[in-house]
C-alpha cells in the first residue's frame, strides 16, 4: 500500500522540487569543497527557472523580476551586514544563488526557501556545538547547500500545494 501511495500520490508532488537538482548538487558540492557558488551553475540555475515557468510572456517577466529583485534585496543585506560586522558573512555565490532560486520560487517562495536554509544551517551548527566543535563569531560555513535545500523545500512544499505559495 504504501508503495501505490508513493508512486501514485507522493512521487509525482514531488517531481517539481527535484527539477532543479542536476544545478543544485554540483553547486552544493562545489561550494562544500571549494567555498564558491560557479557563476555557471547559478546562471543555468537563473535560466532554467526562467525556463520553467510556463505561463508565457507574463510568467517569465515575473520571474524575471523576482530574480533581480531577491539578488538586489540579498545584495544589500550582504553589504549592510560587511558595514556593520566589519567583515562579509554572506558570499556573493550565495546573493546569486538566492537570486537565480527566486526565478524557481518568485518572490512568495522566497521566505520559505531563506527560512529552510536558516533552520538547517542553525541545526548543522547546534550539531557541531554539541559535538564539542568551539562555535564562535568567526567560525565559517558553507551556505550553498542550506540555500539548495531550501529551494528545494520551497518547490516541495509549492507543488504538494500547501499554502499555494507561489500565486
Amino acid at each position: 500500500m504504501s508503495e501505490a501511495l508513493l508512486a501514485g500520490a507522493l512521487l509525482p508532488a514531488l517531481l517539481p522540487a527535484l527539477l532543479p537538482l542536476p544545478l543544485t548538487l554540483p553547486a552544493s558540492l562545489i561550494d562544500l569543497r571549494h567555498g564558491i557558488i560557479p557563476d555557471t551553475l547559478n546562471l543555468a540555475l537563473l535560466v532554467s527557472g526562467l525556463a520553467a515557468r510556463h505561463d508565457g510572456a507574463w510568467g517569465f517577466g515575473i520571474a524575471l523580476a523576482s530574480a533581480g529583485a531577491a539578488y538586489a534585496l540579498f545584495r544589500a543585506v550582504r553589504a549592510l551586514h560587511a558595514r556593520l560586522a566589519g567583515r562579509i558573512g554572506l558570499g556573493l555565490g550565495d546573493v546569486k544563488f538566492i537570486g537565480a532560486a527566486a526565478a524557481w520560487t518568485g518572490l512568495s517562495g522566497l521566505p520559505v526557501l531563506i527560512l529552510a536554509a536558516s533552520l538547517s544551517a542553525l541545526a548543522v551548527i547546534g550539531i557541531l556545538a554539541a559535538t564539542g566543535r568551539e562555535i564562535g563569531r568567526d567560525t565559517a560555513l558553507r551556505f550553498g547547500p542550506f540555500l539548495a535545500l531550501g529551494l528545494h523545500a520551497a518547490l516541495g512544499l509549492d507543488a504538494a500545494g500547501i499554502a499555494g505559495m507561489f500565486d
